[in-house]
């Protein structure tokens, strides 16, 4: 004797005639579907930008990241400007001698950054 009804006489559970009052189960309207065109512009995709051309190959890993430092400091432009090139030589230094930031390089463009010279 199983507990689960298995080996049972009597009809399949889905067969089982409905109660008087219930009608069945109610249609609902159209089900949820992605677009064709959607998908094909999700996949098209194409990459642009600075981190795209030193993948490809266009640019080095050095300007790549000379272009993020300039990036970041943007919002600094009315420092005078040694203390700007100040700034963005302390990060381009840190960019390519702190390990996790070099890590951080390497996983985003694929290369290390050249070390800052002594």
């Amino acid at each position: 004797m199983g507990i689960d009804g298995i080996g049972k006489k009597g009809g399949i559970p889905g067969n089982i005639p409905a109660s008087p009052g219930v009608s069945g189960p109610a249609k609902t309207g159209q089900t949820f579907e992605v677009g064709g065109a959607q998908k094909a512009d999700a996949v098209s995709t194409v990459e642009t930008g600075p981190l795209a051309e030193v993948r490809s190959g266009k640019i080095s890993v050095d300007a790549y990241l000379d272009h993020k430092v300039a990036d970041a400091t943007k919002h600094l432009q009315g420092l005078p400007s040694h203390e700007l090139g100040a700034i963005r030589s302390m990060l381009r230094d840190q960019l390519a001698s702190d390990p996790q930031l070099v890590e951080l390089v390497q996983k985003a463009t694929g290369s290390t950054p050249t070390p800052p010279e002594e």
